[in-house]
């Protein structure tokens, strides 16, 4: 039995969800107008409840919107462009979502293709050559993106001639040479 305008209050204060006890007004009238429709007492408490856990998490329509949008722009750009979305996913690590291996696994079933680390052709960050993917040094467990821009910086044009010049001119730690042996980047 509430009124058209303490239904848009409850609206509103729902959506204020970062402002706490906003919802706690609302408990006696709710509470009470259910009991009152013949619901039970305990019922009505936990209706409240999950509508005070709404507002916990819940989140305005605005919001909603915006994710909406982003949702689009994103199934647009997987589904046109597979490998350039996946590979600027894999940049952005971390992000919470998926983890990387799902990822892959995800453009691995999209038939995107994906080349390995290589010290010889991996940047920092993963690339696009051609429509493959190129994983980056990012992705060596334990090298740090300092040994990774000096991998880069140290390569230049020419390359690297052995893994005596690998080391000599990258000067990285035995640690490193490990994790990039281990990531099979010398291969």
């Amino acid at each position: 039995d509430y009124t058209p305008g303490e239904a848009d209050q409850l609206r509103r204060d729902m959506a204020a969800w970062r402002k706490t006890g906003r919802i706690e007004r609302h408990r006696e009238r709710l509470v009470s107008r259910m009991q009152a429709k013949g619901i039970a007492l305990e019922f009505a408490e936990r209706v409240f409840q999950q509508i005070t856990g709404f507002g916990e998490y819940g989140f305005p329509e605005s919001h909603a919107a915006s994710f909406a949008l982003i949702s689009y722009a994103d199934a647009y750009l997987l589904r046109h462009y597979p490998s350039e979305f996946i590979c600027a996913l894999l940049n952005a690590q971390p992000m919470g979502f998926y983890s990387p291996a799902t990822i892959i696994e995800d453009g691995k079933r999209r038939k995107v293709a994906f080349l390995p680390i290589d010290v010889r052709e991996s940047d920092w960050d993963c690339t696009m050559d051609g429509l493959a993917i190129r994983m980056g040094l990012r992705y060596v467990k334990g090298l740090g993106e300092k040994n990774g821009e000096t991998i880069v910086s140290a390569r230049g044009a020419a390359g690297f001639t052995s893994m005596e010049d690998f080391s000599r001119r990258t000067g990285v730690s035995e640690k490193a040479l490990a994790a990039l042996a281990e990531a099979g980047a010398f291969d």
